[in-house]
């Protein structure tokens, strides 16, 4: 069902509109400001929303109207959804109407027209009298507009004088078992695939030196030494397991993993993968360090109660550092500048002791199965983010994967079995993948994708979510 709720009463003009959502597009108050061209309209958002969509809605809107902005703050989310409007007659005499607009809609297009979302909405003429006190509740929040400090809008409970005109949705209600369906919904299942940035941290030492180190024969006294330099240059790592130091490959790895090209689309949030992929290939999700991974965890569980392993990587620490201190000496450079002494000498019981609180702290995460299931590993996989209401981030996500896809249809051998899958799909119907701008895609995929194939029984959303077999 489709439905146009943004009209002006035959004879007035809109005086007033005031728009209360968590969440605002753009595009919707750029709407409302063509067809009911308010005098004044006030936007009431919840105060979690992002600076920038706020300057594009006051840029998108123009100079054209007034338009007034306040943020909403509750305990939680501030999630109330109401649209209220008055209207003024345009000749005498000048009586007022009021309208209000409410239930599960946020301020989208996508909510407010009946063809996309399903969302119920009221829509009640308050009457000037016996409506009053509802009138009453939203020239409170109105009021708060015209001063420059907060105010608490108390809460209330009103009866409506009229029965308001409902506005049902049209959806489709699933049988247990059964997965929802559509393009947009299989987006939303997926799981994004993090690197864990933790990893290089871990049996790793970092030593806060007193200064800089210049990027000149200083720092390759210490790189010769086990001591790699990493971020601010008044930092060095040591990795203490038998030299098996992967910062590097942990930090970047130099190549994209073979898993990753074939299963994954890239997007502004990362890596996409289907979650039906996930269960189906999640053990083959690893990065490339992983073997050696899981037998540095080994090993430190293994030995680290033993004393005699314990005092042989406090040594090595020890004559490393020396060394360090010995080749600046060499180089005419006073060690201390860099290092921590006693007496002139290297202070060995400080470094002692920052290793062993730094041991005791790796055992304890080598202890904990969640920390080595994503060390090993390499990678997280958190779900997408459950931001379908936020119209305009969830179609820049779009976007991204759409447009990934585009990048990989013109390689000749794509290694993406998921832009292999949408293509053999559009061949079917006699299109092109390598032809279509992301936004043919986004629109083919959204269109089509329980569309059943001609002689076959299998929809095209079925076919494209196969990919990882």
């Amino acid at each position: 069902m489709s439905f146009e709720l943004l009209w002006i009463p035959e004879g007035f003009k809109t005086d007033l509109a005031l728009v209360i959502a968590p969440y605002v597009e753009s595009k919707f108050m750029v709407s409302l400001i063509k067809q009911m061209q308010p005098n004044r309209l006030c936007l009431l958002v919840d105060d979690g929303i992002r600076a920038e969509d706020l300057q594009r809605i006051r840029k998108d809107c123009g100079r054209g109207v007034k338009l007034e902005i306040r943020l909403a703050r509750a305990a939680g989310l501030m999630h109330m959804k109401a649209f209220y409007f008055e209207f003024v007659r345009e000749e005498a005499p000048k009586r007022r109407k009021r309208r209000l607009l409410f239930g599960s809609a946020n301020a989208t297009n996508s909510a407010f027209h009946g063809g996309r979302n399903a969302e119920l909405i009221a829509d009640v003429d308050l009457a000037i009298r016996e409506d009053a006190n509802v009138a009453d509740y939203f020239s409170s929040i109105l009021d708060t507009f015209n001063n420059d400090t907060s105010a608490v809008v108390e809460a209330r409970e009103v009866c409506l004088s009229k029965q308001p005109k409902l506005y049902l949705p049209k959806f489709k209600s699933i049988v247990m078992g059964t997965m929802p369906s559509g393009f947009d919904t299989w987006l939303q299942r997926g799981m994004l695939a993090a690197q864990f940035r933790n990893a290089p941290q871990f049996a790793t030492l970092t030593i806060h030196l007193k200064q800089a180190l210049p990027q000149d024969l200083i720092a390759k006294i210490f790189a010769n030494r086990s001591f790699t330099e990493k971020g601010g240059r008044n930092l060095v790592r040591y990795g203490y397991m038998n030299g098996t130091d992967e910062i590097t490959m942990n930090e970047e790895e130099c190549e994209k993993p073979r898993w990753k090209s074939r299963y994954a689309v890239w997007t502004h949030l990362g890596d996409w993968i289907s979650s039906e992929c996930y269960k189906a290939h999640s053990k083959s999700m690893k990065s490339k360090a992983a073997n050696s991974r899981d037998t540095k965890i080994k090993d430190l569980i293994k030995y680290s109660s033993d004393q005699i392993w314990r005092r042989e990587k406090i040594d090595a620490l020890l004559e490393a550092l020396n060394q360090v201190w010995g080749d600046l000496k060499t180089a005419g450079v006073p060690p201390s500048k860099y290092l921590e002494s006693i007496q002139g000498n290297l202070n060995s019981e400080f470094y002692e002791k920052r290793f062993t609180q730094k041991l005791d702290q790796d055992l304890q995460l080598a202890n904990d199965e969640d920390f080595k299931k994503r060390y090993v590993n390499g990678y997280e996989f958190p779900d997408v983010p459950r931001f379908r209401q936020d119209t305009a981030a969830w179609e820049s996500f779009v976007r991204s994967w759409c447009e990934s896809i585009a990048v990989e249809a013109v390689k000749n051998r794509t290694s993406s079995l998921v832009a292999r899958q949408i293509r053999k799909a559009m061949e079917h119907e006699g299109l092109a993948l390598i032809d279509l701008e992301y936004s043919d895609i986004s629109k083919y995929l959204r269109n089509n994708w329980e569309t059943e194939w001609r002689d076959e029984e299998i929809t095209v959303g079925d076919w494209i979510a196969r990919y990882y077999e």
